[in-house]
């Protein structure tokens, strides 16, 4: 009996070593394998306010730093590469990316992408305060240093910073930039002015009459006691003089009209100091008298 009890015992033994070697006890142990799986996760960029209206370069700035790789390209039918200074006119935002289409800086956006470049133009200021004229032309677009002032008047001097300093005091008579003219940048306008509101018909006149080179004074007033025996006497010499003068010819200076000048006749501020020679070949000289500028013989 107990020799049975032992040969069981023996088979129950060698059965449970061989389950425990894999059942080849010559065999390798195994290698373990641990495979690991690698996620990559891209952030979602932010949200990013529209950059139209504003340079290309603070625009390309507020989307990188939003996350956003920024392109650009010409939204006009130029071929010119943008430039930082130019401005954002549209904006195509995808996943991470956006393409700005930017025009020239001054020049207005174009109706779509591609469009045709146009430039702001250039009010009519004639008539308006210096102050509000200043304003419309830098609202539509033009430099406040592009802008200067001038006198409309040739006698009287006006200087930039004094129409600076009080800008509602000057008005507006003429503008060298015409109104509906481009303003692109460099634009620039001279801005003729006066003190006050009451603007000369032309530019370049005189205020006072007086100081034209081509003003005549008036004949002073003669007493109405002398002047009736002088003057037909006067009269009756100087009119048989020049008509026996007028066809002889040769006079440098003549009057509007095309005459010669005669003695007596008044002269005019221009040729104060000068000479010329009558109808009858006789030198007469522009000289300041008791009675006015007058044409003498000496």
């Amino acid at each position: 009996m107990t020799r049975g009890r032992s040969a069981v015992l023996g088979v129950l033994a060698v059965a449970l070593l061989g389950a425990c070697s894999g059942g080849d006890p010559r065999a390798e142990p195994r290698e373990t394998v641990t495979a690991t799986a690698t996620t990559t996760v891209t952030a979602k960029p932010e949200r990013m306010p529209s950059q139209k209206g504003t340079r290309l370069g603070e625009a390309r700035k507020a989307a990188e730093a939003a996350g956003y790789t920024p392109s650009a390209h010409n939204a006009s039918k130029g071929d010119t590469d943008p430039a930082g200074s130019w401005t954002v006119c549209f904006e195509d935002i995808g996943y991470g990316t956006v393409d700005y289409g930017a025009v020239e800086e001054g020049a207005l956006c174009p109706k779509k992408d591609g469009g045709p470049l146009t430039w702001p133009k250039a009010p009519d200021v004639t008539g308006a305060v210096y102050a509000k004229a200043v304003t419309a032309l830098t609202k539509a677009g033009l430099s406040e240093g592009g802008i200067s002032a001038d006198s409309a008047y040739k006698d009287v001097t006006v200087a930039s910073a004094d129409v600076e300093d009080d800008p509602d005091d000057y008005t507006v008579c003429f503008q060298s930039l015409k109104a509906g003219s481009d303003i692109k940048p460099g634009t620039k306008t001279k801005l003729t002015v006066v003190e006050g509101s009451s603007c000369p018909s032309a530019k370049g006149t005189y205020k006072d009459r007086t100081n034209d080179p081509s003003y005549t004074p008036p004949a002073p007033a003669r007493d109405s006691g002398s002047g009736d025996s002088s003057g037909g006497s006067t009269g009756g010499g100087s009119g048989g003089s020049g008509d026996t003068g007028q066809g002889a010819g040769g006079c440098e200076l003549t009057s509007p009209a095309g005459n010669c000048y005669r003695a007596g006749q008044f002269c005019a501020n221009k040729h104060l100091g000068m000479q010329t020679h009558d109808a009858g070949g006789r030198i007469i000289y522009c000289k300041e008298r008791a009675d006015g500028q007058r044409w003498n013989y000496s």
